[in-house]
C-alpha cells in the first residue's frame, strides 16, 4: 500500500534544529533577507545601548541569520498520467457482477464488468485503464480498485497508483539532469492524475456484496468491459481485452484514514460537495 502526502511541508526539525521549506523562486528573497540583518547588525553596531539590550539584539539577528541559512530550497517537476480526456460519468452506466459457477464455489471465477454505454467509449475507457497497469501482460500493476460502502450507494473508485514505477523513473531522470545546476537543492515532484469515481444504489439490488463475501483481496478476479446491448442488457466487450486483477480495497468511509488515496477523494470532493453518484 502506498503512503500519499498532500502538498509540500514548511517546516521541519533536522538535528534537533528547525528548518524551513521553500521554493527556489524565493531563493534571492531569502539571501537579501539575510544581507539586510547583516547590515542591520553593522548598523547598530555603531549606536550605544546598554549592555544588555545590546546582547538580546545580537542574540535575536543571530538566530534568525542561522535560521535563513538552514533553509532549504527545493525545484519542483510535473508528471502527467494518461488521461480519459473525454470522460464522461453519464457513460458508466453500472458496475457488473458475474460469477462463473457458483458464487460460494472457491474454484468459481469472478467478473467485475465496468458497463459502458458504447462500444467505442468502452475501447477508449479500457485503453487508458491498460495504460495504468504500466505492464504488457494485460494483469494489474499500478491499477487501484476501491469500493467505498456508503448506507444505501456504494462507489468505485478506479485510478493508477501515484507511486508508479514510471513516477518513480521520471523523477530519477529529472534528478540526474538537473545533479549540476540544481545542486543542494531538493527535489519535491508533482503527479498529475485522472480519478474515475461512480456512484450506485445499493436498493435495486446489491450483486457487489456477493463479489466481496466471496472473492477477497489476493484473490484473482476478472476487470473487464461491458457494453449496453439493443435491448439495454449488458454484454460483455469481446474484442477489448480485460484485465487480470489481484487486488482491491474495500472500506466504509469511517474506516479510511490519511494515508488511503480515497480519504480525500471522499471528503473534499464526495461528502462536502454532496455530488451524488457522478463523484
Amino acid at each position: 500500500m502506498s503512503t500519499y502526502h498532500w502538498g509540500q511541508k514548511r517546516f521541519d526539525v533536522h538535528k534537533g534544529l528547525p528548518r524551513l521549506f521553500l521554493h527556489e523562486k524565493n531563493e534571492k528573497v531569502v539571501r537579501w533577507i539575510i544581507r539586510s540583518i547583516t547590515f542591520l547588525g553593522i548598523l547598530l553596531s555603531v549606536f550605544t545601548f546598554d549592555w544588555y539590550m545590546s546582547l538580546s539584539i545580537a542574540i535575536v539577528l543571530v538566530i534568525f541569520d542561522a535560521f535563513l541559512e538552514r533553509t532549504l530550497f527545493y525545484y519542483t517537476s510535473l508528471y502527467v498520467s494518461d488521461m480519459i480526456l473525454d470522460y464522461d460519468p453519464d457513460q458508466w452506466v453500472a458496475t457488473v457482477v458475474v460469477s462463473v459457477g457458483e458464487p460460494d464455489d472457491p474454484k468459481s471465477r469472478k467478473i467485475i464488468g465496468i458497463l459502458l454505454r458504447t462500444q467505442e467509449y468502452a475501447k477508449r475507457f479500457f485503453e487508458v485503464l491498460h495504460n495504468w497497469t504500466g505492464t504488457p501482460d494485460k494483469t494489474q500493476g499500478d491499477l487501484r480498485l476501491t469500493f467505498i460502502v456508503d448506507e444505501d450507494m456504494y462507489y468505485v473508485f478506479i485510478y493508477c497508483d501515484p507511486m508508479r514505477e514510471s513516477f518513480k523513473r521520471f523523477n530519477k531522470k529529472i534528478e540526474k539532469l538537473n545533479i549540476l545546476n540544481k545542486f543542494g537543492k531538493a527535489h519535491f515532484p508533482l503527479i498529475m492524475f485522472q480519478t474515475l469515481c461512480k456512484g450506485f444504489e445499493t436498493t435495486k439490488g446489491y450483486a457487489l456484496g456477493m463479489f466481496l463475501d466471496n472473492n477477497p483481496p489476493g484473490k484473482e478476479f476478472i476487470l473487464a468491459p461491458y457494453i449496453t446491448s439493443e435491448s439495454g442488457k449488458p454484454v460483455p466487450a469481446d474484442d477489448i481485452d480485460p484485465i487480470y486483477m489481484t487486488d482491491y480495497k474495500f472500506k466504509i468511509p469511517s474506516d479510511l484514514d490519511r494515508n488511503d488515496y480515497e480519504y480525500h477523494h471522499w471528503y473534499k470532493i464526495v461528502e462536502r460537495k454532496g455530488i451524488g453518484s457522478n463523484a
